[in-house]
């Protein structure tokens, strides 16, 4: 990750990594996992890496890099809303009881 990083790609949080994958013979995916132990890991989220004429294929990765990442967080944000509102579930008496 550290070269990604350098390149421009954003930080993840410590226990996260990018992989970046060939999914067929001119195709590739970046994914972000979370490491669960030593050897295994699950699948967060994942952009496919679009290549432009005119642009290297590290600014590529990086601009998968960036639109996982900022998806991932618009997800987590959306997840932190949900979370906020079960504090409403249950029934709501309008005398104060329960």
């Amino acid at each position: 990750m550290a070269e990604l990083v350098a390149a421009g790609a954003p930080e993840l949080p410590e226990g996260y990594f990018y992989r970046v994958r060939e999914t067929s013979i001119s195709n590739l995916r970046v994914e972000i996992r979370h490491q669960k132990g030593r050897w295994r890991s699950t699948f967060v989220e994942d952009a496919y890496v679009h290549h432009d004429p005119g642009e290297s294929a590290e600014e590529s990765i990086v601009g998968a890099c960036t639109r996982v990442f900022e998806r991932w967080q618009g997800a987590a944000a959306e997840r932190a809303a949900y979370r906020a509102t079960t504090k409403f579930l249950g029934d709501h008496d309008p005398r104060g009881g329960r």
